[in-house]
């Protein structure tokens, strides 16, 4: 079974200005569509629902170096 994210919103959400989050993914994780760490979007549940369906783990060279 593949690892799962585990939101951290003290950790992980930034607010992005007057408007939106932005959802910083910790080391060794990324999204599954591109290899990027970091997105914005304009509501919490976006956020959450992000995390929940389109983070997985990461394997790229900067994650590697922090393992």
């Amino acid at each position: 079974m593949t690892k799962k994210y585990k939101l951290n919103v003290a950790r992980d959400v930034d607010p992005d200005g007057d408007y939106g989050f932005v959802l910083n993914l910790d080391w060794g994780w990324r999204f599954s569509n591109e290899v990027v760490h970091t997105r914005g979007y304009d509501t919490m549940a976006e956020v959450r629902k992000a995390a929940r369906q389109d983070v997985i783990p990461c394997d790229c060279d900067s994650c590697k170096a922090k393992k």
